[in-house]
């Protein structure tokens, strides 16, 4: 697990890099949970497979499970270069583990369309806005100590506009040997074949 304030960076160089990038949109997540749902003994974490057990007392694990676009993409050309933009809507899979995990998701629930929540994000990344949630569902977990554990899982869905900012293609010289110069007698079939 990793806490969202302790992303990887993201390795791709920063002209072919999407904005915003996964580390941004989890912690945006990270932080509106923290401010607006999560109690104050409730850890926050990134899921991602690294055989760590799980940890202990009340948590919630946020994990990117899908991307969609959702248009063709869009080309916006300038002096430097362009801008590609593509709407994709990303669902995120929160699952709470906790003896108020319920309670948790359903505050969730019904808070991630409300309008403060669609406001708070707009203020931040005008590039995300929430747009609706899957089922809530209850689990049956049973921790390394045989232990039972309520858990719940939600899958929250947000639209992202994601960017990709490349360089201008330019030509600075075009070379006369590289131009092949077309007569209408070479285009044209003969009538003797």
């Amino acid at each position: 697990m990793v806490p969202p304030d302790r992303h990887p960076p993201d390795s791709m160089p920063t002209e072919f890099q999407l904005t915003p990038t996964d580390s941004t949109v989890m912690q945006m997540l990270g932080d509106w949970l923290k401010a607006e749902i999560l109690p104050e003994n409730w850890s926050l974490f990134q899921g991602q497979q690294n055989r760590l057990p799980m940890p202990s007392g009340s948590h919630l694990v946020m994990q990117p499970t899908t991307r969609r676009p959702l248009a063709t993409n869009s080309h916006d050309h300038d002096e430097e270069g362009v801008t590609i933009s593509q709407p994709v809507e990303l669902s995120i899979r929160l699952t709470a583990r906790g003896p108020e995990s319920l309670t948790v998701l359903s505050s969730v629930s019904t808070l991630w369309r409300d309008r403060r929540t669609v406001a708070w994000f707009r203020h931040r990344r005008p590039d995300m806005a929430p747009i609706d949630t899957g089922p809530l569902t209850q689990q049956d977990f049973t921790s390394a100590e045989q232990q039972y554990e309520a858990s719940a899982t939600l899958t929250l869905r947000l639209i992202i506009m994601t960017t990709l900012k490349r360089p201008a293609e330019t030509a600075t010289a075009l070379g006369m040997a590289s131009m092949v110069e077309a007569t209408l007698t070479t285009l044209l079939p003969s009538a003797d074949h």
